[in-house]
């Protein structure tokens, strides 16, 4: 039941009232009795039908407001008591903001101990939605609630609760995964605990944190299944691309080898659990916290520099005020931690350059040395080494992990970091402390992810922290128009229009999904014939080709599952090779043919790995191949620029390899073809004519009009790139060459860890770089590091004493996996 308030701007005291509130003003007297007056009114009708959410809302908004710009805490105190939001109730009487009566702050003090938590107080909705969902004894359960509502604790619980062996736990990015897994071992440390597939050393019980693909790869081992599967971000399982095919394919087939295994799946951003469904007589049990004691304060910066707050419940703009330039407004409303939203990497740097010549430098002892030692690690060019002088960073998916991380890390720690600016990969990182968000644009951002992104700001145990301020409830959220970031003459107000209800329909793009609706491509497929539009009907029509192929393929993978006559067929259709050619049936019938023959060909054991994948993948059917980054192996130069930078990869620091690809670049350069330089359409500039006289994305860049210092941060986003390349994409290929008995372990390991060294290797399993071993290979200190049967690195004394005279950045990496504090 939709429900709207505007009508209550029709009555004038009312509405100036609001306006008032929005603005941060004090109410006088009589505005403060009229508008508490309405209070109880809309708590009335709401609790006269709970349907009427908003007129709750309402409520809760004004008495928040009156308490933090009034000073006026009775009326909140009787709201958060009466309604269970507690955690408010407990500020008040821990920092004596009420007026003293013994009697009443005993009685509430009593009755807060009971919601006390992990040393949190929780809200009514979320103690009651956490022990339904502990003691439930449903298969399959749903948890959805708003960021910062103690997911991370709930994940304990559960597994506490659970007398289950085989436990996982799925994230869908490797810092969420580290992340979790440090959680999860200081909490279980007499556990097996694993992050990586190639951990599982055959025990009979573990705890798995795993992303889907590395729990897909145990499970290729058809004794290995989870009585207790735990998706986190489970409304990623909505998209339809690679990984959420992935994430479905794990649930399915982990329900299918073992019936009795109970699922959790947790979000903030699920409308209907039964949207989860991957099959008819699945029955998701929802628990949700619906209200959130978080209230937005909503800021719209135009372009011709008008300043608007913006009311959800009377659905209003108010001018505020006038800026000069969009970069004034960011530094003068700006707080202890600001975060600046925008999608794209290289406008994220190109924002990065134009702030920081707005910035002065501080005069900061540590940010000097913090810039010291990201310039003696990374490199001295490293755009980020002059801004963190300023207080000052940027992350993007383009970083190399380790920098990334480091980066974040230093943000939520370092003080005078004031300012980062930063994409999505934000939200699936590391929990920052975030008291300030400027978006600055909204392309490809429905309402749940600007949602989700609003969710970052001012996370609960910062609220109610040794810092809290009950103003944090009131979380700042800017939205920056501008023609440099956003469009030209574009403006958020509909985005923002779109957020005042704040529930969401779940968006289901998984043909996979019960919940997912076919007939739409039918309806549009019928209203392109009638359109007469021959193309989009071939679009179309090969858009439900392809999901009925998928669909074909899946339902052989999850229900053929350890069919010994169709080993091979299986291998091939698991991997990711399905969307490599244009015809991937035939192409694996052909394959497994190639395979029964070529083990007998003599050149076959004399060929490295990158020959061997063009001769097995790529030879003869280069006219088959769709992925044209695939394609280039065929091409000498191409295998020999992988052959050389996976080594690298393995043996060079960051700083080495930068240092050897600006050399690459320099030859390049000197090579009349090769200055027009392959970099992905992240940071292209410009594309090349086709042979049929089209022209493709803008996927190159001209070196030679490059400087040295644009070289450098060229080389650190070139290399994380093709890292990704190798990780996620080539390493599939010889994965499938190992499973199918075509490699060697000897050759696997030499190409996936870069050593023969079995010990070393296990190191690299658990998460070490390899220039970080060959590091301490160097300095003598893998003698002093060991592996205890928990999957613990163990050290001793000399160790400690060895890290400790390391710089920052090697002392964080190694904490991440060694726990030396």
């Amino acid at each position: 039941m939709a429900i709207s308030l505007t009508w209550l701007k029709n009555f004038r005291l009312f509405s100036d009232s609001i306006e008032k509130l929005s603005l941060e003003r004090e109410l006088n007297d009589e505005e403060l009795e009229f508008m508490l007056s309405c209070v109880i009114l809309l708590v009335q009708e709401y609790e006269g039908d709970k349907r009427k959410t908003p007129y709750f809302q309402l409520a809760y908004y004004i008495v928040l407001c009156c308490a933090v710009r009034n000073k006026i805490y009775e009326p909140l105190l009787d709201i958060s008591s009466n309604f269970g939001f507690y955690p408010i109730t407990n500020y008040l009487l821990q920092n004596n903001l009420l007026p003293s009566n013994d009697n009443l702050n005993f009685s509430l003090g009593y009755k807060m101990e009971k919601f006390e938590y992990n040393g949190i107080t929780e809200t009514l909705e979320q103690k009651n939605n956490r022990v339904k969902i502990v003691e439930s004894q449903d298969k399959e359960n749903c948890y959805v609630a708003p960021t910062s509502f103690g997911k991370s604790s709930l994940i304990l619980e559960l597994i506490r609760k659970s007398e289950s062996e085989q436990i996982a736990i799925i994230v869908p990015t490797k810092s969420l995964l580290i992340q979790t897994y440090k959680l999860v071992k200081s909490s279980f440390p007499n556990r097996k605990i694993i992050f990586h597939d190639e951990m599982y050393d055959g025990s009979k019980e573990f705890i798995a944190v795993f992303t889907q693909e590395r729990a897909l790869r145990l499970l290729k081992n058809d004794s290995v299944s989870f009585d207790l599967l735990i998706i986190d971000e489970a409304h990623n399982l909505f998209e339809m691309d690679g990984r959420s095919v992935l994430l479905t394919r794990l649930v399915r087939r982990n329900r299918f080898r073992n019936p009795c295994s109970v699922n959790y799946y947790l979000s903030p951003l699920i409308s209907d659990a039964d949207n989860l469904r991957v099959n008819d007589g699945q029955i998701i049990t929802s628990h949700k916290v619906i209200n959130n004691i978080k209230e937005p304060d909503i800021h719209e910066l135009t372009n011709d520099g008008c300043v608007f707050k913006y009311n959800r419940f009377l659905n209003e703009f108010y001018l505020s005020g006038k800026e000069d330039t969009f970069i004034e407004y960011i530094v003068k409303n700006s707080k202890n931690k600001n975060f600046l939203y925008l999608r794209s990497p290289r406008k994220i740097e190109q924002l990065a350059k134009v702030f920081e010549s707005r910035l002065e430098c501080l005069d900061s002892e540590s940010l000097l040395e913090l810039a010291e030692v990201v310039s003696k690690n990374v490199h001295e060019e490293f755009y980020c080494v002059d801004y963190l002088k300023k207080g000052l960073i940027y992350l993007h998916g383009k970083l190399p992990d380790l920098v990334k991380e480091y980066l974040e890390h230093k943000f939520s720690i370092a003080k005078e970091v004031k300012f980062v600016i930063a994409n999505a990969v934000i939200l699936e990182g590391v929990n920052l402390p975030i008291d300030n968000l400027y978006v600055l644009n909204t392309y490809n951002l429905d309402s749940k992810a600007i949602t989700n992104l609003i969710g970052r700001v001012n996370r609960l145990n910062e609220v109610f922290g040794p810092e809290g301020d009950l103003e944090k409830l009131l979380p700042r959220v800017h939205f920056i128009n501008s023609d440099e970031f956003n469009m030209r003459r574009g403006n958020m107000r509909n985005k923002i229009v779109a957020l005042r209800s704040g529930v969401f329909k779940d968006v289901i793009k998984n043909p996979l999904l019960m919940g997912y609706d076919f007939t739409k491509d039918e309806r549009d497929l019928d209203k392109s014939i009638e359109n007469g539009d021959v193309d989009n009907e071939r679009i179309i029509s090969s858009r439900i080709k392809r999901y009925d192929d998928l669909i074909d393929r899946e339902e052989f993978l999850v229900f053929e599952d350890g069919e010994e006559d169709s080993r091979v067929k299986r291998i091939l259709m698991e991997s990711t090779l399905s969307s490599t050619y244009k015809d991937s049936g035939s192409i694996f019938e052909m394959l497994e043919d190639r395979a029964s023959l070529i083990s007998f060909n003599a050149s076959w054991d004399n060929s490295d790995i990158m020959d061997k994948i063009h001769w097995f993948f790529i030879h003869g059917f280069e006219n088959e191949i769709i992925k044209k980054e695939f394609l280039r192996l065929k091409n000498p130069k191409a295998k020999a620029f992988y052959r050389m930078f996976i080594e690298d990869s393995h043996r060079l620091t960051l700083k080495a390899h930068i240092t050897k690809m600006v050399k690459h670049f320099q030859d390049r350069m000197l090579d009349p073809d090769g200055a027009a330089f392959y970099i992905g359409d992240s940071y292209g500039e410009f594309s090349k004519e086709n042979s049929d006289g089209t022209y493709g994305k803008k996927v190159y860049i001209d070196l030679r009009a490059k400087s040295y210092k644009q070289l450098v941060n060229i080389a650190l986003v070139k290399i994380k790139i093709e890292s990704d390349f190798v990780s996620y994409k080539l390493n599939e290929y010889v994965n499938v060459l190992k499973d199918l008995g075509l490699i060697s372990q000897k050759e696997y390991d030499l190409h996936i860890y870069g050593t023969e060294n079995k010990l070393n290797s296990d190191f690299v399993k658990l998460g070490l770089s390899g220039s970080l071993i060959n590091r301490l290979d160097h300095d003598k200190q893998m003698e002093n590091l060991s592996i205890n049967k928990f999957g613990t690195i163990e050290f001793n004394s000399e160790f400690i004493e060895y890290i400790n005279k390391q710089d920052d950045l090697m002392k964080f990496e190694v904490s991440k996996y060694i726990d030396i504090a």
